[in-house]
């Protein structure tokens, strides 16, 4: 029987499609069916979205694995033109879908079935954590972030990394809810990450109170708004404070939310952003955090493809996830 990893089901588009031309490798014909082994990265999708409606945000998200792989069955090459860098040479996996835990019909919206849910991604990271690759979870939800760095926590000792979004998601649980805008505050207090392992990165102008920026001060977490980020080059400005938590920690994660990017760009997701990220700079993001030896997880949050445009945000994520690779290839 096909190995299939903890609570995960096999996704809706298949990769790994045949290689018709060998001068032409795309980065679908090395996305082939996780077997369990040791691999340099496995792709996991979270097609999950109830801590997104539960926030009273729009539906739609729990779609976005699938738009992805749709998106990478169309673009991607193995060669980074910019860097030229080829990763084709990379160990690369798909490990299928969360298999999620649906909401309670007796108990609906009180967050038992988003706590579940995150129980089971963590032990599906986990499964990945262990043969040494690296995960790229791809959702869904921005709450779905405590799993995977629960997961992260249970396999080393010391762990911190970067949130680029455009929101702090640092908001309390409030009657049990949990919603894709608790994700930090859970992992700042129930998984004990200390602030100052924590960077919220590129945060918007117009979408943080002062309260919660306030929360991050008290607990040592760094803040930059995209105008500080901007400064000296967003690329670098990631590097830095990615070389900066490597010495306090023995692994790190990056996670973008896509609505870190202007709307234009990024239509298709939970929360549209006025201002963000350009294509450009979210690609030398990924780069950077590919190519910082200490990043062990890699995720990209809130993929909406029922509101997205002429596929703008799917084919966004898979650029991403290209220049993430790209930089893995050059660690």
């Amino acid at each position: 029987m096909p190995y299939h990893a903890p609570h995960t089901v096999p996704p809706e588009v298949t990769l790994s499609v045949p290689q018709a031309n060998p001068a032409d490798p795309r980065l679908a014909h090395r996305l082939g069916p996780w077997d369990g082994e040791t691999a340099d990265a496995v792709l996991i999708g979270v097609p999950f979205d109830l801590g997104v409606t539960l926030g009273g945000g729009r539906p739609g998200a729990a779609q976005g694995p699938t738009a992805l792989r749709q998106a990478l069955l169309l673009f991607g090459t193995t060669h980074n033109a910019v860097h030229s860098v080829d990763f084709d040479h990379l160990r690369l996996a798909d490990a299928g879908d969360l298999d999620v835990v649906a909401d309670d019909p007796g108990h609906p919206g009180h967050g038992d079935a988003v706590a579940a849910t995150h129980e089971r991604l963590a032990t599906a990271v986990g499964a990945i954590l262990d043969v040494g690759a690296v995960p790229i979870v791809v959702g869904g939800g921005n709450d779905a972030t405590f799993g995977s760095v629960k997961a992260l926590t249970s396999s080393a000792p010391s762990v911190a990394g970067v949130n680029v979004d455009a929101h702090l998601d640092l908001r309390e649980v409030v009657d049990g809810r949990i919603t894709s805008g608790t994700p930090y505050r859970r992992i700042l207090e129930e998984l004990g990450l200390p602030g100052k392992n924590l960077v919220e990165f590129a945060l918007h102008s117009a979408v943080n109170s002062r309260a919660h920026l306030d929360y991050a001060a008290e607990k040592g977490v760094q803040c930059l708004t995209l105008e500080q980020a901007r400064k000296g080059g967003m690329a670098g400005a990631l590097a830095w404070r990615l070389g900066a938590l490597a010495a306090a920690a023995e692994v790190l994660f990056v996670s973008i939310d896509l609505d870190v990017f202007a709307a234009p760009f990024a239509p298709g997701v939970s929360s549209p952003g006025t201002e963000g990220l350009t294509p450009e700079e979210g690609r030398e993001l990924a780069f950077a955090a590919g190519r910082a030896p200490k990043v062990t997880l890699f995720e990209l949050m809130e993929l909406n493809p029922a509101f997205d445009l002429d596929e703008r945000t799917s084919r966004l994520a898979a650029l991403l996830l290209a220049s993430f690779l790209a930089g893995l290839a050059v660690r």
